[in-house]
């Protein structure tokens, strides 16, 4: 049940899955706007009103119409009306970013263009070198000058650079692949190399996203900052709140919602189904009549219950509330002394806090009363029952990822939609703030007015800035927020930096966003929106930035950087299967350490040990021996399913054990066969991740298989390789291309020219060796020196002018004393045919010497790439050519240098 456009729900209640739009699989209820308090002369704002909005390609899971309603549908089904279709609505809008909001990378890119056209130069001016002297020559036949020309042109400019370029890059595709990245937009690999902000989704990027109840605080009868984690220690009331203040839904037999309320719901140990909670010793049962569901403006979320208990002749009508510490504060009858010092406590240790609020209702009330009472009967005068706290834990591996991402000059960057403390304590602990911290917000933030920014200005206005301040996360140091670039300078040179959504969108309003958002570490309470316009400043400041995310939210921020990272973490199924495997794993390592094998010290799996003892009965050994040349695939059949101890043998596994077992030897196609077995075994017990509507991979131009972020190191370290070879690519092709520009221009007229074999070797071996060099492997380590990131730098024309300028002496040296010793009548005429003679060996030998050490000089290794010593294929090319030339040099082939 697919919504086909963005609807006004006017009738009617429905649960619907908006993953395609959020990427969040909690559903979403959706009241009609009828009822709801919303005034007919209010104007519809779809971010402000969406709990009455049925935005386009979300998945209808269940619906209730409304039968006292004045307008009803004929089948008794909701009633909507439409707001926009096609584009216009908001996966119109979503898929419109992921098309047209970057432009496409590909390996024609302004920089090769500029160097074509730099080597474009020199060889209009060796083409005109040449016609000139030509045209001096009243004899010299005029088309073969035309057409030699033409070949210079076509020879310095080398048409091999695209293919060498796309060669270097799908070979760092094909590593990628095999780390389970794959990549969509190839030539953006060689931006991973050039990254220098790494942006970050904390919430299922850096952290899990199953949050854990790690207790319940100040509760009365215990110590303030105590967690109690037992439920039969909580007050009643705590655990009504918990197990009854949710908007969980049943779906085929299946509980789904938030996250949180299903964590706090199972710590209760309450059960729920249908609107109704009991307690798991059966004494309590609530039903809930109505809910007020939980708004983002809002920040809390309230219902009321008719509660029963066992003994009582009728239900007590109860108010229950929970939501932001700071929210739920200004609806307390009565506030404790210790609340901000509690709630606060825990929030600068990264937990999530929730306030627990309850209160007894009129026991007159019924079920019709209760559901007409407005939000704000039911949310005043609440009764303080402590404060849930939640942790979100690290992922194991962001830690050391993000360690040597820092260590490797790299600036990080946290954006998230958490709380400011939460993500502080969060980012301290993965080196992404490493100083004290200052957090810019609207004062109303802390004390849960919530109201947004600008609550009694317009965001950005001169006004609005005494609205703004700078606080320390323990509060101790509070500054006054001030239009001036100088104060922020100064702050920044001391503190690591916080923004909110609230005042990101002042500082975007006052103009300061370019300034302001390239000093900021961490980024809290934005929206999707936000998101992109950070990586979009950051990027209008000339930085090259990479996004790491998960969900939808993260696509804006995905398309806007350089190098977007979406990661698709595997099923539940998979990450199940993987949890059992580890524990045989761990179980049959416990077996074979207290049973090692009879007579040897190796420890073989139970199922190897039967097939070698099977290997000493010669009757039995020779029945396989048969089985496996007759028919392996029954072998394989049998073998596999014998186990011991739940140590199950592979199909590849047995049928190399029984060829072992019958004494014979084991050819190496049946090795291969056996290694395709297991490989197909491996493949079909693991759940490859889906990619479904909601995900990040379907914007990114990188998709990770894994659910951390260490593959961020990988492409990294598989991005700087690929544009250290690219780049010396383009400096070894330059100068072979130079030196061409003056053989086939002065060396021609000259008579010196080379003969169809030395060139067919010359382009094979130049060839063999750009295949090596595109072959380098990347260093298991970042490190902390960057490689040069543009072609169009003084290094790297210092250095290949001045290795042209070394060649360019070298071969006229080489030329004018072989030409001083070579006899007068063995010198050729320019368009004469080819004979060998001293000069033009003189000359081949010497230009494939500049040749080698071209590519031996510029090969680039560490601290990016494995060293010359390392890549085997490259320095073999290198021996096998200095050898071929020695032999040549020394003539003790002679055949070979007649040839």
């Amino acid at each position: 049940k697919v919504v086909p456009a963005d609807c006004l729900l006017l009738v009617g209640n429905c649960i619907v899955e908006e993953a395609v739009l959020t990427g969040e699989s909690t559903p979403q209820w959706k009241l009609p706007v009828s009822g709801s308090g919303v005034s007919p002369h209010e104007a519809l704002h779809i971010k402000s009103h969406k709990q009455h909005v049925l935005f386009g390609g979300t998945r209808v899971l269940q619906h209730t119409g409304d039968k006292n309603a004045r307008i009803r549908t004929p089948d008794g089904g909701c009633l909507a009306i439409v707001l926009r279709t096609g584009s216009e609505t908001s996966q119109g809008q979503l898929m419109r970013t992921i098309l047209h909001s970057t432009e496409r990378i590909t390996a024609n890119s302004w920089e090769t263009g500029v160097f074509i056209l730099f080597l474009l130069i020199f060889a209009v001016s060796a083409a005109y070198y040449v016609l000139k002297h030509g045209l001096a020559d009243p004899k010299r036949d005029r088309f073969k000058l035309v057409l030699n020309c033409v070949m210079i042109v076509t020879s310095v400019i080398p048409p091999e650079l695209p293919m060498e370029l796309t060669i270097a890059v799908n070979n760092s595709l094909v590593a990628l692949a095999r780390k389970a990245i794959f990549c969509t937009e190839p030539f953006r690999i060689p931006f991973a190399g050039k990254v220098q902000v790494c942006c970050f989704d904390k919430t299922g990027t850096l952290t899990t996203d199953h949050l854990l109840l790690e207790g319940l605080a100040g509760l009365p009868s215990r110590s303030p900052l105590q967690l109690v984690l037992n439920p039969d220690q909580w007050s009643t009331a705590a655990a009504e709140v918990l197990a009854t203040c949710q908007s969980l839904v049943m779906v085929d037999n299946e509980l789904i919602g938030d996250p949180l309320e299903k964590a706090a719901l199972q710590a209760s140990r309450w059960s729920y189904n249908a609107d109704v909670a009991v307690s798991h010793d059966k004494k309590t049962r609530a039903t809930v009549v109505q809910r007020y569901h939980f708004n983002s403006s809002l920040r809390r979320m309230s219902a009321t219950l008719q509660l029963e208990e066992d003994g009582s002749s009728q239900p007590v009508p109860v108010a229950v509330m929970k939501g932001a510490p700071e929210v739920v504060r200004q609806h307390l009858a009565t506030v404790p002394d210790n609340y901000d010092t509690i709630y606060k406590h825990f929030a600068a240790q990264g937990a999530r806090v929730i306030a627990l609020a309850r209160r007894l209702l009129q026991a007159h009330l019924t079920g019709p009363e209760l559901r007409g009472l407005s939000r704000d009967q039911v949310e005043r005068d609440m009764a303080f029952e402590g404060f849930a706290v939640f942790q979100c834990p690290l992922k194991v591996e962001s830690e050391p990822s993000l360690a040597e991402l820092a260590a490797a000059s790299h600036m990080l960057v946290m954006i998230t939609g958490d709380a400011p403390l939460t993500a502080v304590h969060a980012a301290s602990q993965v080196h992404i703030v490493t100083r004290p911290v200052l957090i810019l917000q609207h004062k109303l933030e802390a004390t849960g007015a919530g109201i947004g920014p600008g609550a009694y200005h317009k965001p950005g206005s001169p006004e609005a800035d005494a609205e703004f301040e700078w606080l320390s996360p323990n509060e101790q140091v509070r500054l006054p927020f001030q239009r001036s670039w100088d104060q922020v300078l100064l702050l920044a040179a001391e503190y690591d930096l916080c923004l909110t959504g609230d005042a990101l969108a002042h500082i975007e309003g006052a103009g300061l966003a370019k300034k302001v958002i390239p000093l900021v570490q961490v980024f809290a309470r934005v929206s999707p929106e936000q998101k992109e316009l950070v990586l979009q400043t950051l990027r209008a400041a000339g930085w090259v930035t990479l996004m790491c995310g998960d969900g939808t939210n993260d696509v804006g921020g995905l398309k806007a950087a350089h190098v977007g990272i979406a990661l698709l973490a595997p099923s539940a199924l998979a990450e199940a299967k993987r949890k059992a495997k580890a524990a045989d794993d761990r179980k049959s390592k416990g077996s074979k350490a207290a049973k090692p094998a009879a007579g040897s010290q190796q420890l073989l799996p139970a199922a190897q040990q039967q097939l070698a003892a099977a290997a000493g009965d010669k009757s039995r050994a020779g029945s396989r021996a048969a089985a496996a040349a007759g028919a392996p695939g029954d072998v394989v059949q049998k073998s596999s399913k014998s186990k011991k101890g739940g140590d199950k043998v592979k199909p590849g596994h047995a049928l190399l054990e029984t060829y072992r077992a019958a004494g014979k030897p084991v050819p190496a196609s049946i090795q291969r066969w056996a290694e395709m077995l297991d490989k197909l075994e491996d493949e079909g017990g693991q759940d490859v991740p889906m990619v479904k509507p909601g995900d990040a991979s379907m914007a990114s131009p990188f998709t990770a298989k894994a659910a951390s972020v260490a593959p961020v190191t990988d492409i990294l370290k598989q991005g700087r390789c690929t544009l250290v070879t690219t780049v010396q690519m383009f400096k070894i092709l330059g100068l072979l291309c130079l030196s061409t520009a003056y053989a086939l221009s002065v060396m021609y007229l000259e008579g010196v020219k080379l003969s169809d074999s030395q060139a067919t070797l010359s382009g094979l071996l130049t060839a063999g060796m750009f295949y090596f060099i595109s072959n380098a492997k990347p260093l298991g380590k970042l490190s902390a020196a960057r490689p040069h990131p543009s072609i169009f730098c003084i290094y790297f024309f210092a250095s290949l002018l001045g290795q042209f300028a070394v060649q360019l002496g070298f071969l006229i040296f080489m030329y004018r004393t072989a030409l001083a010793v070579m006899p007068q009548d063995e010198r050729q005429e320019s368009d004469a045919e080819f004979k060998p003679n001293l000069v033009n060996s003189v000359c081949y030998l010497v230009e494939q010497i500049v040749q080698l050490t071209t590519f031996a000089v510029n090969y680039v290794g560490h601290p990016f790439n494995t060293g010359l010593g390392e890549n085997q294929g490259m320095l073999r090319s290198l021996r096998y050519s200095g050898c071929f030339l020695a032999l040549l040099v020394s003539e003790a082939i002679m055949p070979l240098n007649e040839r």
